[in-house]
């Protein structure tokens, strides 16, 4: 028998080297996404202590929809920082440029927030909130006006470590954010000093403060060991040199971000729209704690991709997103997501069926988050950024489409939401493997 059978083939140095340098660089950034998913469920556990928590449960799907399409300019400074961030000439010019966003998204938020004409008309017109809702929800927003700025000056500073190859500390910051979180948020909710949604507001803004000044102190070392200039590059970056590389990429993320909008007014022109939204949100934030592990792909197969790697790299990517979806699917099989809908953050029972539906019918969204992530990886290596936006345009179109379709037919609003995001996921993901295997002839990256 040992004649007959075949040794297995010895993994490359390549790889074996690949596969070394992933552990080393994405999984304290997994890590510290898991972590920062934890700030979703703690929430909905505080609002679940709540009297006539429906209410609270579907404004925080407000709550959560104007504040992170406000942040989307800041979001891919992330992404920005990993790429450009090679040198302290380039540094201080990311600051320089990173300090204009925190500025434009701070306005903004106060712009929204605070003009009554203009916040009613986001929540109750364009998103279709029941005043009730929109009221509970602004309580919240209120408390959140540096929020955005706060998130914007940690991606950026994370962006530069991630680019050094010293990701450990991020999973701290993210562990100091989430504890921060939890203490301010029983506080404020056992003294009684707020109510409703603006104990989640206010403990968000501490939360995401206290991670920002983690970051900034332990970012200090890397950015001291930055080389003054590289020969290799032009150091030189004007402002409008990195807006044409960053507003691709931040208009891809706000296109992305009007998916939440879209499915959020489907909520609300269907039957029972509390009930729904409410339904959504419970969901969407236990789906959330799965898919964000396949939120930190692109930034790994940034720091890690050349040419020679695609293989490897995008085979991790299918093992993440494949256990995930794997793992969701048995959670749900086994009914721990009822136990937790139910159990956990209070929801009535219809509610807490609804949203197990809503949870079943996500299951794949990790394994398709995590083929994305692969593309929009190689592509942003190659700065090839555009082909992200013309793929969420592509997707928000099939996901408007399936929507109004759906509405029409009568499809019950939660699971028409999860099939039809999850039906543009499909669509991106095809777009962006085009567009990546059509630009297989480039050069190598450049940074």
């Amino acid at each position: 028998m040992k004649l007959l059978s075949r040794p297995k083939p010895e993994k490359s140095q390549e790889h074996k080297t690949t596969s070394a340098s992933i552990t080393k660089v994405y999984w304290p950034l997994a890590l510290s996404w898991f972590f920062m998913a934890w700030e979703g469920q703690l929430a909905m556990w505080l609002i679940g202590l709540m009297p006539d928590n429906k209410i609270y449960q579907a404004g925080f799907l407000i709550v959560f929809g104007i504040a992170i399409f406000i942040e989307s300019p800041v979001i891919d400074l992330l992404s920005t920082g990993t790429t450009l961030g090679t040198t302290k000439k380039r540094f201080e010019q990311i600051t320089r440029f990173t300090l204009i966003l925190m500025t434009w998204v701070t306005v903004a938020h106060c712009i929204v927030v605070f003009t009554p004409p203009i916040y009613t008309f986001v929540a109750e017109t364009l998103l279709g909130a029941r005043p009730e809702v929109a009221t509970a929800a602004w309580y919240g927003l209120a408390w959140m006006p540096v929020w955005s700025a706060c998130v914007g000056w940690r991606r950026y500073r994370q962006g530069i470590m991630i680019r050094a190859g010293r990701t450990g500390p991020i999973s701290w910051g993210t562990l100091v954010r989430i504890v921060a979180m939890m203490i301010s948020g029983l506080a404020l909710y056992v003294s009684g000093t707020m109510i409703g949604l603006g104990v989640i507001g206010l403990s968000f803004t501490i939360a995401v403060f206290a991670e920002a000044l983690y970051i900034h102190i332990v970012s200090k070392p890397v950015i001291a060991e930055l080389t003054e200039t590289d020969p290799t590059n032009i150091d030189n970056l004007t402002l409008s040199q990195l807006a044409k590389f960053h507003f691709p990429l931040t208009a891809s993320t706000m296109l992305m971000l009007t998916a939440p909008v879209l499915m959020t007014r489907a909520l609300n022109e269907g039957p029972e729209p509390i009930i729904a939204m409410a339904a959504w949100q419970v969901s969407s934030t236990v789906v959330w704690l799965f898919r964000t592990i396949t939120f930190a792909l692109p930034e790994a197969v940034i720091a890690l991709y050349k040419p020679g790697r695609e293989r490897y790299l995008g085979s991790f990517c299918i093992k993440v997103g494949g256990g995930i979806t794997l793992t969701m699917l048995a959670v749900h099989a086994f009914q721990f997501d009822l136990y937790v809908f139910r159990a956990i953050f209070k929801s009535e029972p219809l509610v807490a069926d609804r949203a197990a539906t809503a949870f079943l019918w996500c299951s794949f969204l990790p394994l398709l988050n995590a083929l994305m992530a692969y593309y929009r990886g190689v592509l942003t290596s190659h700065h090839i950024t555009s082909a992200r936006l013309y793929a969420i345009i592509i997707a928000l179109a099939a996901l408007a489409i399936t929507l109004t379709l759906g509405l029409r037919i009568g499809i019950l609003t939660v699971v028409l939401a999860a099939a039809a995001l999850t039906l543009s996921h499909l669509v991106e993901l095809a777009t962006l493997a085009i567009a990546w295997h059509r630009s297989r002839h480039l050069a190598s990256p450049t940074t």
